[in-house]
């Protein structure tokens, strides 16, 4: 989404409240980023931009729905989730190399690229089921948080047997 900022450039307004769903597709940075994630239902975005005596930020209210498999024992998760964030706007002065500025360009500000950002830095790198998961069974594969397996009880890593010694 972009948004017109020129209310606020020639103080018409101080302050421009807005509201966008993304639907990421695959071409999008996100989903691409993370591709084992499936998107339930568009991201909702709300939030709005303000000037206070020449110092302009954006700030985002981000909820999402999503569904993952568990990085454990593979089972389905579904999620939700919701954040905010500030970033500060800058209008000249600043070097565009700055990260911590979003910059207005024509008059304009592009609320796609600091949303697609945060998003990549609050989404888990991976998600689990319950906290105390027990994952799968090496040997058969079973789901243990379903019940234990028939397998043998392992021994572990043979090439760590030396350090299993030292402990006894």
């Amino acid at each position: 989404m972009v948004l017109d900022m020129l209310p606020i450039l020639t103080g018409e307004k101080s302050k421009i409240d807005f509201s966008f769903g993304i639907t990421p597709d695959a071409d999008n940075v996100v989903c691409q980023s993370f591709p084992d994630i499936e998107f339930i239902e568009t991201i909702n975005v709300v939030g709005y931009v303000k000037n206070m005596s020449d110092y302009m930020f954006l700030h985002e209210d981000i909820s999402l729905k999503y569904k993952t498999n568990c990085a454990r024992c593979a089972e389905i998760v579904e999620n939700e989730m919701s954040f905010s964030f500030e970033r500060d706007i800058a209008t000249g002065g600043v070097s565009e190399d700055n990260d911590d500025y979003i910059f207005i360009k024509d008059k304009k500000l592009d609320l796609d690229n600091p949303t697609e950002e945060q998003l990549l830095v609050e989404l888990p790198s991976k998600t689990l089921c319950r906290e105390d998961c027990a994952g799968l069974c090496t040997m058969c594969g079973k789901n243990l948080n379903l019940g234990k397996c028939d397998c043998k009880e392992q021994k572990g890593d043979p090439r760590l047997a030396i350090l299993r010694e030292l402990i006894k």
